[in-house]
């Protein structure tokens, strides 16, 4: 509003008076009143929320990792912090046998090697030294392992090392000709069982086989091939469950080898199985995600009950799924975290990758069988040429963050069910270079045995409805991903609404802000050794072995087995 000023004759005057005076003006405004008639619009907050959120492409993807490791499995030789570094007088000379001899290696190790929290070091030799409660890790020490730039370890230009890649992932193909599972899953082993009193044959395969009492399964790659039914899971004992399967065969009329395959049947449909293979998302930047796209830091007075720091990641660029689809063409439901072991500047070696089984006896017949050493068992790959346990082959090698794509797990589809089940995911494994590679007249090596985790964490962003629909061509709102049977008949399951809960497979639920999904999310993150018990053939015994360890035996056995009748 623009303000009328008029200046007054009685103050340029005594004697002057102010006449009457009259200005015209007009009185406007920018504003109007809400219209009171019948074309009243009333919003409903609670509903332009939900389309926006449903509508949003966006997301921020942060949360924990709470690790659990060890460094067991320490260096052979070095500077310090080795098996060596036990033989040397600083150790020898810390104590005295009963014959008032310094101590020998042996006693060395026996008398000053540590183990705290799963971290094993030293204290202080030297008595009269400052520091002599200080703890000392062998190498590779926890800052190795940690996801905290480890400042003890500097690159070329003086920045803390990485131990750690992260990047977000989602399932965009399949790789279908791996042999393990081109044709059915790889049957391994046969064993002679009991079920109801009757001979039969219990059959194994290396991942998780998906199957129940009562289901029917295609045998091909035998001498009897044909349809079974399922009669029992497991063996005798009820142990291996997951991986053993019952069929009403005579053991000594059956030959299997390395082209035998076994597929599951839903109402006669047989399953398909493949890894599937992840590569990194894209960003609001119509850019893919990078490896400096993240922060992490210690999350504050936080650590597990074994001292290890728990740590907080926030991705700082958001994740667009707009337009994605995933390996069967459909809208994106799940996205995971990956973590890529980095060498730690030349520290560790090659990172692979392959999938983690149970133990089966059988797969340790890989130097004579050779068809097994094809299936990725990720507690058998390893480095060593001289072991006594040949390497199986990796899914990959050489893992770095910067890959264009990675094996994410095992998966069956049956286009009957739409569905994917993940039977076995894909671990990295790593080793210490000094480990692999050196031999000393001291200490011998070198050692096979490394690490493995869980490569890809899942993070479920959508859900699919439990039920089935059906249509024609004559049917309205077919999705564009629904499945063709053939005879003019589409099958498919609906996307859920976020937030939208179903009977079955529960809801996705988290917070919508500022046109951006927030997906928070705790990991539990265990780096574990290959062969702790001595199962795989990579157990090193020469001197000084490595720590063996000790498992922890039952309280009870509980033998479950398969009512059949």
């Amino acid at each position: 509003m623009n303000r009328i000023k008029q200046i007054l004759i009685s103050s340029t005057s005594q004697q002057a008076t102010n006449p009457k005076l009259y200005t015209n003006f007009e009185i406007t405004s920018s504003r109007k009143l809400l219209p009171s008639d019948d074309n009243l619009y009333m919003l409903d907050i609670n509903q332009q929320f939900n389309t926006e959120r449903q509508a949003s492409t966006f997301y921020r993807i942060l949360g924990t990792i709470n690790p659990i490791a060890t460094n067991a499995l320490f260096n052979i030789t070095g500077t310090q912090n080795c098996w060596e570094i036990f033989s040397t007088p600083l150790f020898t000379s810390s104590g005295y046998d009963n014959n008032n001899a310094p101590y020998t290696f042996v006693q060395s190790i026996q008398n000053n090697l540590k183990e705290i929290d799963g971290w094993f070091g030293y204290f202080n030799p030297i008595l009269t030294s400052a520091t002599l409660c200080t703890y000392f890790d062998m190498e590779p020490k926890r800052e190795r392992f940690s996801f905290i730039p480890d400042i003890t370890n500097l690159d070329q230009n003086g920045f803390p090392i990485k131990n750690w890649g992260l990047t977000v992932t989602y399932p965009y193909s399949a790789d279908t000709t791996h042999p393990m599972i081109n044709n059915g899953l790889l049957i391994i082993d046969s064993n002679s069982v009991i079920v109801g009193g009757k001979n039969m044959t219990a059959l194994s395969v290396p991942v998780n086989h998906n199957l129940n009492v009562g289901d029917s399964i295609i045998l091909t790659g035998t001498n009897i091939d044909g349809t079974y039914d399922i009669k029992r899971l497991g063996l005798d004992d009820g142990s291996l469950q997951q991986n053993y399967f019952c069929l009403d065969l005579n053991i000594a009329s059956l030959s299997i080898g390395a082209s035998s395959r076994m597929i599951k049947l839903y109402n006669n449909i047989p399953s398909q199985y493949y890894f599937r293979l992840f590569k990194a998302i894209q960003t609001s930047e119509s850019s893919a995600l990078g490896p400096y796209d993240y922060d992490v830091y210690k999350l504050g007075f936080s650590e597990s009950i074994f001292t290890d720091d728990i740590i907080q990641y926030i991705f700082n660029k958001d994740i667009d799924v707009n337009n994605l689809v995933d390996n069967l063409g459909r809208p994106l439901s799940q996205l995971y975290l990956s973590l890529i072991k980095t060498d730690s500047n030349g520290i560790f070696s090659n990172l692979s990758s392959g999938i983690e089984t149970s133990f089966i006896p059988t797969l340790n017949n890989g130097n004579t069988l050779t068809y097994l050493k094809n299936i990725p068992v990720i507690q058998k790959i390893h480095n060593v040429i001289s072991a006594p346990s040949e390497s199986f082959t990796p899914l990959e090698s050489s893992i770095t963050i910067n890959n264009n794509d990675f094996y994410g797990d095992v998966v069956e589809y049956n286009m009957m069910t739409l569905q994917e089940v993940s039977l076995s995911d894909v671990c990295h494994r790593f080793n210490t270079i000094n480990r692999e590679t050196t031999s000393d007249t001291v200490v011998s090596g070198p050692r096979p045995e490394g690490y493995y985790y869980k490569a890809h964490k899942l993070m479920t962003i959508r859900v699919f409805s439990s039920y089935i629909e059906q249509g024609d061509s004559s049917t309205v709102g077919i999705p564009n991903y629904a499945t063709n049977l053939g005879d003019g008949t589409y099958i498919w399951r609906s996307l859920l609404d976020i937030g939208q809960t179903d009977v079955k497979y529960g809801v996705a639920n988290y917070p919508f802000l500022n046109g951006c999904h927030y997906f928070y999310q705790n990991n539990c993150f265990n780096i574990r050794r290959q062969d702790p018990f001595d199962n795989w053939n990579l157990y090193f015994y020469g001197f000084p072995s490595d720590p063996l360890g000790d498992p922890m035996p039952n309280s009870f056995k509980l033998n479950q087995v398969n009512n059949v009748c």
